[in-house]
């Protein structure tokens, strides 16, 4: 099983298109937030898209648990949960909701971190990567003991980091 994870695409339609396209096999294609492209365009792809912070995500949830061969996965865009300050409140959530994985963006900074036996994800910005970090996606790849986590540069599909995570 493999999913397909961008977030704070802030309008860069072509960009996400050619991604979304270049991964076509993907089972799952979610956005995380801060997308500003038109419903119906989501729709068309059927994206698992949730509401950022930015005005022009109405229509989405704020928040979306999935499971996932087994696994539950908490998808956020993190402002609400205030991931600039930290994961303590997210992490208290992960457990309210019995998911191994948070999924969130906001911070525009690809990155991961290991909380007891949980995991937290950022796929970084499709658009407006921060600091020294590129413009990002990530992929999920269900495996039967594991995940790996493969971010990649959004505009070469270059692979810059991969993970595994066990749980």
């Amino acid at each position: 099983m493999q999913l397909l994870i961008m977030s704070d695409i802030h309008g860069h339609k072509q960009r996400f298109t050619d991604i979304v396209e270049h991964y076509d096999t993907a089972d799952f294609i979610i956005s995380l937030g801060d997308s500003e492209l038109k419903h119906k365009l989501l729709q068309k792809y059927d994206i698992i898209a949730i509401k950022g912070n930015y005005p022009f995500d109405a229509g989405f949830t704020y928040e979306h648990v999935m499971n996932v061969e087994g696994r539950n996965l908490l998808l956020t865009h993190g402002h609400r949960y205030r991931v600039k300050s930290g994961y303590d409140k997210l992490y208290y959530r992960m457990l309210e909701s019995e998911s191994v994985l948070a999924l969130h963006g906001h911070t525009h900074v690809p990155h991961i971190q290991k909380i007891a036996d949980r995991y937290v994800l950022n796929p970084g910005s499709l658009s407006q990567g921060r600091g020294e970090h590129p413009d990002t996606y990530l992929l999920l790849e269900f495996q039967n003991d594991a995940v790996l986590a493969t971010w990649k540069n959004a505009l070469t599909h270059e692979t810059l980091d991969t993970k595994r995570l066990d749980v």
